[in-house]
C-alpha cells in the first residue's frame, strides 16, 4: 500500500493494518517499507502476529518471527521482586523427582518452569513466573469459595491443609517449577536444553514449550489456547485466570480498555468477513 505525511514531529510512527494469509505460518511472513526515495527498510521485529485457526478464527497468543531475537524476557507490569512475591509463601510449586511424577499423574494441566539456579534471564523471570502462579491460585481460590457457599459448606468444616487441596485440586492449570542444579535427572530426562524452558503437560504428555513474550498475559493467553484444544467446551476455566491477571497487570484505565479490546479481538466467535476480507 502507499501513504503519504505532509509533516511528521515524531521520529517514530505507528501503523495499524490486519492482514490474513491462511497458508503461510506466522513465522515466515516479513514486512518491508520503502521509501519515496527507494529507501527499503525490513520492520519485521516491530510486526504482532497472531495465528489463525483452519477456520480463519484468530488466536489468543502471539506468534513469533523466524530466528526472532526481541522477545520479551519477563513483565514489566510486574513490579514486585521475588522475595517480595515469597513473603506469603511460593505459589509457583517446587518439584523434586517424586512430587513431578505425582503432579504429571494427578494433575490433567501441569506447567512447569525448568530452570537453573546460575541463568540470569532465569533469575529475571521469577518474579514473572510466580505472578502467575498466584494469579492462578486466586482463580482457583474463587472457584472453590463459590463451591463451598453453593454448597454450604462452613470455614469451620475443613482444616487450612485440606483448603490449600482443595485450591491445587481445581487449578485450572498448576504452575510449578523444577531446580535443574538440584533435580538433574528430571531435566535430563525431559531433554531440556535451554534455561528457562517453559513446558505444558496435558495428562501427563508434554503438549509443547511456550517461545513467545514472557508477560503474564502472554503466557495466560497460551495457556488458554492449549486448554481449549484439549477440554470440553464446558469444562473450559481459563478465562477466570484471565480476568485475574487483567486486574493485577493492568495498570490504568487505558491500558484496561486497550486490554479488552485486544482480547475482543483476538477471539471472534464465530468467523467475521469484515476481519478477513481475503
Amino acid at each position: 500500500t502507499n501513504m503519504g505525511l505532509h509533516t511528521l514531529d515524531d521520529s517514530r510512527i505507528q501503523l495499524n493494518f490486519n492482514i490474513t494469509m491462511m497458508d503461510l505460518p506466522c513465522e515466515y511472513s516479513t514486512v518491508d517499507v520503502f521509501s519515496s526515495i527507494g529507501f527499503q527498510k525490513n520492520v519485521t521485529r516491530n510486526i504482532r502476529k497472531f495465528p489463525v485457526s483452519d477456520d480463519g478464527v484468530l488466536q489468543r497468543y502471539e506468534q513469533r518471527n523466524w530466528h526472532q531475537d526481541d522477545v520479551e524476557l519477563w513483565d514489566p507490569a510486574v513490579f514486585e521482586t521475588i522475595d517480595d512475591l515469597h513473603q506469603d509463601g511460593e505459589d509457583a510449586i517446587s518439584l523434586n523427582e517424586e512430587t513431578f511424577e505425582y503432579a504429571l499423574r494427578e494433575f490433567p494441566f501441569l506447567f512447569v518452569k525448568f530452570y537453573t539456579s546460575d541463568c540470569s534471564n532465569c533469575d529475571d523471570f521469577a518474579p514473572t513466573w510466580e505472578a502467575l502462579g498466584e494469579i492462578v491460585t486466586d482463580a482457583s481460590m474463587s472457584i472453590v469459595d463459590a463451591f463451598m457457599k453453593e454448597k454450604g459448606i462452613g470455614d469451620n468444616q475443613y482444616s487450612d491443609e485440606e483448603y490449600e487441596q482443595a485450591v491445587n485440586f481445581m487449578a485450572p492449570v498448576l504452575v510449578t517449577k523444577v531446580n535443574c542444579n538440584k533435580h538433574p535427572k528430571i531435566c535430563l530426562d525431559q531433554k531440556i536444553r535451554l534455561y528457562p524452558t517453559m513446558r505444558i503437560f496435558v495428562n501427563g504428555n508434554a503438549k509443547g514449550d511456550y517461545d513467545g513474550h514472557r508477560t503474564v498475559m502472554e503466557l495466560v493467553h497460551w495457556v488458554s489456547h492449549i486448554e481449549a484444544e484439549n477440554r470440553e467446551p464446558g469444562q473450559l476455566r481459563m478465562h477466570l485466570v484471565e480476568r485475574f491477571a487483567n486486574e493485577r497487570t493492568v495498570r490504568n484505565e487505558v491500558e484496561q480498555e486497550w486490554n479488552d479490546a485486544l482480547t475482543e479481538h483476538r477471539a471472534p466467535r464465530t468467523w467475521n468477513i469484515t476481519r478477513h476480507p481475503g
